[in-house]
């Protein structure tokens, strides 16, 4: 993306002040293609570092790509709930920057925003929010430095997709790092139901909305850990770090 295409874009739209629709969509699609550019990504990621001496998405996965690394960890990376891949976008950083090129990235979103939410009053999501489709994120992923053969989308809302035809493609398959970003109690308890499967010890697991719903125990992804914990007690999840505004992530320790 150049400084040139943008003053084009802008010294057409001015040339025409009508309220050109099709201009109009020039402009919200070049905006898009800035956001979502490794330039703009890396200015991010510079903030991220320095921003409130606090632990951000970028600096969670540097954790835990760096505690795989140190322990010997082997196994893919799964994220629940993609949006706009940028997190999807820093655990590939992260893969490049600690060596690990066989480890496959799976990529599990509906591509449709979040499914219905329920009406509690501390709520804050709606249906169809975070909706990006698959070409569009497949675009901003291959913008990003990812090939094809590193990476794998499941399309489809979790009650659907996660299903046994999945499981069969996955055999053998491990997970070194899951990041649950669904946001929704429902939609985390799917998602847990499924990747058990595939916990190992020393498996890291980042909930990107632990402490949503005011940090209440009985609401979203922390009611779904509590459940899955009480459900599967051959599981233990050990609190690893806080980080973000909402997130949490453990330490996996197995013992089946």
């Amino acid at each position: 993306m150049c400084s040139g295409e943008i003053n084009r874009v802008l010294s057409l739209a001015i040339e025409n002040d009508t309220g050109n629709h099709a201009m109009i969509s020039k402009l919200a699609a070049l905006a898009k293609r800035v956001a979502d550019s490794r330039p703009v990504l890396r200015v991010v990621e510079v903030f991220d570092r320095r921003s409130d001496n606090r632990m951000t998405e970028l600096g969670m996965l540097s954790q835990a790509f760096e505690f795989i690394k140190i322990n010997g960890v082997d196994g893919d990376y799964f994220e629940f709930g993609l949006w706009r891949g940028k997190t999807f976008t820093y655990a590939h950083r992260m893969k490049k920057r600690f060596r690990i090129p066989e480890m496959m990235f799976w990529g599990f979103d509906s591509f449709q925003g979040l499914p219905r939410t329920d009406d509690d009053k501390d709520n804050i999501w709606s249906q169809n929010q975070f909706a990006c489709s698959e070409p569009e994120l497949r675009k901003i992923l291959r913008r990003n430095g990812f090939r094809d053969n590193e990476y794998r989308l499941v399309p489809g809302f979790y009650k659907d997709s996660l299903n046994d035809n999945l499981h069969r493609h996955l055999a053998n398959r491990h997970a070194a790092i899951v990041y649950v970003d669904c946001d929704l109690y429902a939609s985390a308890a799917a998602v847990l139901a499924f990747i058990c499967h595939y916990l190992v010890t020393g498996t890291i697991v980042c909930f990107d909305d632990f402490y949503n719903y005011k940090g209440s125990p009985d609401h979203g992804e922390q009611k779904a850990v509590t459940e899955f914990l009480r459900e599967h007690p051959n599981f233990m999840f050990l609190p690893y770090l806080d980080y973000s505004p909402l997130g949490k992530s453990f330490i996996v320790q197995r013992n089946d």
